[in-house]
């Protein structure tokens, strides 16, 4: 049977996407709801305790994911063997003491993000960007009161929604297995990372000119080291087929990402969303600060999950923040919508990597396929007809 090259190329797209899919990990996902808390601290149905415990176990390890909202909200990924469980001491971990959350055995490597402030600041200059100059108002989420709305679970997906007075809303995933976020960024994940989707939804305006920024802290299992910091790498996708007009992707690394066999990333494309109908034209853009180290960490960081797991410790730690602020000159400020989205991915190992879709690599095939196919078959008709007429000319 005749292959023609258009058959090649779209045989080589599909078997590159197959092939793809073969060796992807997958993870089981177990989800328990402030797990082993005593009634009488955590009641079976209410909101008031929200703290989500999540097993990705796969054949050789097991990546534990806490998502915590009684105090700063905060963001676990700690990757273990698969015999480690965790342990919380309710009265103590609700009571801020250190050492209150442990695990039975020490993890390969943690990393944590809290969201430790959430600013509204003056943009004077219409640039987008928080400045230490910034008037601002400053939100603790310490104080907010949290109303879990939604828990879902299954060994596939796992989802928690829940709000503080439905102004700042947050949406958390983990997954089983790698895709792309079904809600615009479409961020690619992996089996090894969870998502965060933050909204800030009708914020009353302190100012005429406001918009937001959030102060994200992040926490890993490495030594503070002179000269070792978070490292931001910006690096271009492939193309924009699940986030149009946005070919860029922003991943903030830990030291150990490069240096070690273990290390955490949060990752980004550097686009926020005016509007709950998410597309390019209700799009507006993030700027990030340079990672900055934390004075006194364990003070900074009492009243969260980082203090309860390693308490003072943290001041021997690597723990590091940095400001993402959201906006453009000319896009009307918060108030034009009054609606602003941040989202971002955490993850233990190296982010996952955009590739071609099988669809992307078909419409290429066949857009250098037919022409090529043209241009073998009509060279071909070309030079038959002239060797016929060569022939014709013998005598």
């Amino acid at each position: 049977m005749f292959t023609t090259p258009l058959t090649l190329l779209l045989l080589l797209a599909v078997g590159i996407c197959h092939g793809t899919e073969s060796i992807e990990l997958e993870r089981k996902l177990t989800a328990r709801l402030n797990p082993h808390c005593p009634e009488d601290v955590c009641t079976p149905n209410g909101t008031d305790v929200t703290v989500i415990h999540i097993r990705a176990d796969s054949a050789k390890d097991t990546i534990h994911y806490v998502w915590d909202f009684t105090g700063k909200p905060t963001i676990l990924v700690a990757l273990t063997d698969k015999s480690a469980t965790l342990d919380i001491q309710w009265d103590d971990f609700l009571g801020g003491k250190p050492e209150s959350v442990r695990f039975s055995k020490q993890p390969v490597y943690t990393f944590m993000t809290v969201i430790n402030r959430i600013f509204q600041f003056d943009d004077i200059g219409d640039t987008g960007t928080i400045t230490n100059q910034s008037k601002a108002f400053v939100y603790d989420p310490h104080t907010f009161a949290w109303n879990r709305t939604l828990l879902w679970a299954s060994e596939r997906d796992v989802m928690l929604a829940i709000n503080a007075k439905n102004d700042f809303l947050f949406k958390l995933n983990a997954f089983s297995m790698r895709d792309h976020g079904l809600d615009f960024p479409h961020l690619l994940h992996s089996s090894n990372s969870t998502q965060v989707d933050i909204v800030f939804n009708n914020v009353s305006s302190k100012f005429d000119r406001p918009r937001f920024a959030l102060e994200l802290l992040f926490v890993v299992s490495e030594q503070a080291v002179a000269g070792s910091d978070f490292e931001i790498t910006k690096r271009k996708s492939l193309d924009d087929e699940h986030t149009p007009g946005i070919f860029e992707i922003i991943d903030v690394l830990s030291p150990g990402a490069f240096k070690f066999s273990a290390g955490g990333f949060i990752e980004y494309r550097p686009v926020s969303y005016t509007h709950p109908e998410r597309d390019v034209s209700t799009s507006t853009e993030t700027h990030q600060s340079e990672p900055q180290t934390v004075e006194s960490p364990a003070n900074a960081l009492n009243s969260t999950l980082a203090y309860a797991i390693y308490g003072q410790e943290l001041d021997r730690l690597l723990v590091q923040g940095m400001n993402i602020s959201f906006g453009f000159s000319g896009d009307g400020f918060y108030t034009k919508t009054n609606y602003t989205t941040m989202t971002f991915q955490v993850g233990v190992g190296m982010p996952p990597v955009e590739q071609l879709s099988a669809f992307v690599l078909i419409v290429a095939g066949i857009g250098i396929g037919v022409p090529l196919v043209m241009l073998v078959f009509g060279g071909g008709y070309v030079c038959l007809r002239k060797m016929r007429a060569r022939g014709g000319t013998n005598v």
